[in-house]
């Protein structure tokens, strides 16, 4: 069946909630589908296949609708915020009730993975559905923040500087208030208001009997399944498998619970715009047949002429809100200063969709400037900006770099890089470390080290492998070495990074460069191009920035507010003159 994607932003004017409401183009059934995502790093990874699982329930002719909470992802609000929890709770209503206005169902049901179950499941205590799906469920929220306290003590980001109590998992901000709340979570508290119940469990811990038992006794008629694919699930966006077999039993469960299709139903026409404070957010669609998705966010206030507009690139293959909701940050942060932000997916990424779902997920494709040329081709259009900046994190500085370097037609007046991991990607290459090698971790573990005086007293001890380390400077050295002979080399090199700044640099276009203290692509740039970087950063045509105290994905909300304070300075200075 055809079915039809439509981004939405619904609830309160000043307080939207964002949303993609997935349809079938013909009849559909008479029960509609609210879906309801985990929370923070299970948020981003999940994403992808909560995406898949919109899709087979509109192919089976049921209507869906996937949302982000209140504070999170690309809706209005942040995660310091007063009573998250309820604000969660009080978004999943209010997706409830807009979902049966856009399908015109009365029968809606919920749907949540981890923790959206969870909140789903407390939701559904206190209002009737018509089915209710807990999907991995967490069932006691005091388990929940335990998960949560120890992923951030595992965490680049564990002994970074914070309010007292708050902890930040996968770098995601939870206040004390915050765990307060969710440890006052308990699936076991009441029986759900509905007649129709799936649990799907994970299929690598001990069976919980405890709900279907106790929901059986209350007169639901519950299935209860074991479920394949959890962790691929949730892996790193760039390894996320889709779970088939798990979506296909909930989908088949939710398609017999809704009967046959019997009506047809238009849409009503969907709210493409929010305003936050004093800036604005529209949902754009642009390229071939629509196929790429952003946000534009810019300041509600005339922009100056001079201001350019900026283009942020998926980092990785996570979706447009970016890692940690970094992306999202950054957008309304500069649109606050002055700018126009367009923070987009890639052809494959978060909800541009293609065609070939074995195709999607790829942060490093050829296509990436031919996107870049889209997105600016589409802004041209509707807003008629001067002058464009590129703003990068990961697979996103290398998207900002290669579409410097072939768009030559079009306005870009400089690439701002975040933490390159690499200036070439070849097909085989590691999304894991596409440039690092075992030695050249090695050296970067001893880089650190070299800050600590416990490494120091291992050393004098002669706990520390010394050849090892004399080995990975020589291998360094030679590395250099090597570089600076290809260079009297009178055959081209393919793949020449000193060749291709020299270059951007000469257009004239800006490059700057903005490392964590300890990510790999600093060495890389100057073992490749040091000579040129030099030169050029002599001429000003080149910056190189560097974060003492941040990871590669910037976890922690300090190094990310300076860098974003950075950000904004740096650009108002070159381009609100």
């Amino acid at each position: 069946m055809t079915i039809v994607r439509t981004p939405l932003f619904f609830g309160p004017e000043q307080r939207s909630l964002f949303g993609w409401y997935h349809a079938p183009e013909g009849a559909r059934r008479e029960l509609a589908v609210v879906i309801c995502p985990p929370f923070g790093h299970e948020y981003i990874n999940a994403h992808r296949s909560l995406r898949h699982l919109a899709d087979r329930l509109a192919e089976q002719g049921i209507a869906a609708l996937r949302f982000d909470y209140d504070g999170t992802g690309d809706s209005a609000g942040g995660d310091t915020e007063a009573a998250r929890v309820a604000a969660w709770r009080e978004s999943i209503v209010v997706a409830t009730r807009e979902l049966s206005t856009l399908s015109g169902c009365e029968q809606i049901a919920l749907l949540g993975l981890r923790l959206g179950a969870t909140l789903a499941l407390s939701v559904a205590n206190e209002i009737d559905v018509a089915a209710l799906v807990l999907w991995a469920p967490c069932l006691r929220g005091r388990t929940y923040v335990r998960e949560l306290k120890a992923l951030h003590l595992t965490g680049g980001n564990r002994d970074a500087e914070s309010e007292p109590g708050h902890i930040e998992p996968g770098g995601f901000l939870v206040t004390a208030d915050t765990q307060l709340e969710l440890g006052c979570l308990d699936a076991g508290d009441d029986a759900p208001k509905t007649t129709h119940a799936f649990i799907g469990l994970r299929d690598d811990l001990t069976p919980d009997n405890r709900l279907r038992e106790q929901w059986s006794a209350a007169g639901i008629s519950v299935e209860q399944r074991l479920l394949s694919g959890y962790h691929d699930m949730t892996a790193e966006p760039h390894h996320t498998k889709v779970p088939d077999s798990a979506i296909a039993q909930i989908v088949n469960w939710l398609t017999e619970v809704a009967g046959p299709p019997t009506t047809t139903h238009e849409t009503p026409e969907a709210r493409t715009t929010q305003t936050i404070g004093e800036l604005r957010e529209t949902l754009v669609r642009f390229g071939a047949n629509d196929a790429l998705f952003g946000i534009v966010s810019e300041p509600i206030a005339p922009i100056r002429a001079s201001a350019a507009t900026i283009l942020l690139p998926n980092a990785g293959s996570t979706h447009h809100v970016g890692p940690n909701r970094l992306y999202v940050f950054i957008a309304r942060a500069l649109s606050r200063a002055g700018f126009r932000v367009l923070r987009f997916d890639l052809p494959g990424l978060g909800d541009s969709v293609i065609d070939d779902p074995s195709r999607e997920n790829h942060p490093y494709i050829a296509s990436t400037p031919d996107a870049l040329a889209a997105a600016i081709a589409m802004l041209h259009q509707q807003r008629s900006p001067t002058s464009f900046v590129l703003i990068g994190l990961c697979s996103g500085a290398y998207a900002s770099l290669h579409a410097a370097l072939q768009l030559d037609r079009d306005p870009i007046v400089e690439s701002i890089l975040i933490n390159p991991l690499t200036f070439y990607w070849e097909e085989g290459m590691s999304l894991d470390r596409p440039v690092a090698t075992e030695e050249f971790d090695k050296w970067q573990w001893y880089m650190k080290s070299m800050r600590s005086r416990d490494r120091w007293a291992k050393l004098f001890r002669g706990d520390v492998n010394v050849r090892s380390i004399a080995r990975t400077v020589v291998e360094r050295v030679r590395g250099k070495v090597s570089a600076l002979c290809a260079r009297d080399d009178d055959e081209p090199r393919r793949n020449d990074l000193e060749r291709d700044l020299t270059r951007i640099a000469e257009s004239g276009r800006k490059v700057t460069f903005l490392f964590s203290r300890f990510d790999p692509g600093f060495d890389l740039l100057m073992a490749s191009a040091g000579r040129a970087v030099k030169s050029l950063r002599k001429r000003g045509l080149i910056d190189v920035w560097r974060s003492e105290a941040a990871t590669h994905t910037f976890e922690e909300q300090r190094s990310r507010e300076l860098m974003i304070e950075s950000l904004a300075r740096h650009l108002a200075e070159r381009y609100l003159a």
